[in-house]
């Protein structure tokens, strides 16, 4: 069985640089790595379990967009099921901010990152299903 697995978009991995980047900033260096590692290990969770989240508050905030969201160290992270073992994560957000805008802002910007992560998950894998 093959691990389940995330991308990041590039915005996604920028917000994410900047969300560190603050964390250090306002706590120190010791505080953003522990941040970091807890972010990412909450990344690798969503992968593994995201279709076993039932959150109607969630589907709400995403409600109208192409993503799901779930909550990870006080920031939601908007992504999408490619295909069974792999999720792109496409932004991410602190939780006070608008999310439903932030959405639908993000749709905009990153459904061509997707589609570019979604072609290089095909080519690495060998796959030749169709995707999500």
């Amino acid at each position: 069985m093959t691990r389940k697995t995330y991308r990041l978009t590039t915005t996604a991995r920028a917000q994410l640089e900047k969300a560190v980047r603050e964390t250090k900033q306002t706590w120190g260096m010791d505080q953003a790595r522990k941040y970091s590692a807890a972010f990412l290990e909450g990344l690798q969770h969503l992968a593994e379990n995201h279709r076993q989240f039932n959150a109607p508050h969630r589907k709400a905030l995403a409600e109208g967009t192409a993503f799901s969201v779930s909550l990870i160290e006080h920031r939601y992270v908007a992504f999408r099921e490619v295909d069974k073992e792999t999720i792109v994560v496409a932004g991410i957000f602190h939780e006070s901010m608008d999310i439903p805008a932030r959405l639908r802002e993000l749709q905009g910007l990153t459904l061509h990152e997707i589609d570019i992560l979604k072609r290089e998950i095909v080519r690495a894998s060998g796959r030749k299903h169709k995707m999500n």
